[in-house]
């Protein structure tokens, strides 16, 4: 399965963001706290519906926020899927 586009909205340090990823290899590089860590529990999150870190859901909504959007279109056998999330902090 590829990922092919993410959309975040308030989802942990993300305001929002738009990206789609190249076929093959991706590689997230940055300085200490940018997000990357955060972009991935994004990509976990829309697979599994769940934290790789196991935090609770209201952990991954922005603070100051009451709920947060995750949505992500994949490729699994050349056929696409969008998964919607929304995570609400209550």
């Amino acid at each position: 399965m590829l990922i092919r586009k993410l959309w975040l909205k308030d989802f942990r340090s993300y305001e929002q963001l738009q990206t789609s990823f190249a076929d093959g290899t991706c590689v997230v590089l940055g300085p200490n706290g940018v997000g990357k860590s955060n972009l991935i529990e994004a990509i976990c999150y829309a697979g599994q519906l769940e934290s790789f870190r196991m935090a609770p859901g209201d952990a991954l909504v922005r603070r100051g926020c009451d709920s947060a959007i995750v949505r992500a279109e994949f490729l699994r056998d050349g056929r696409e899927a969008l998964v919607e999330a929304e995570i609400s902090r209550t």
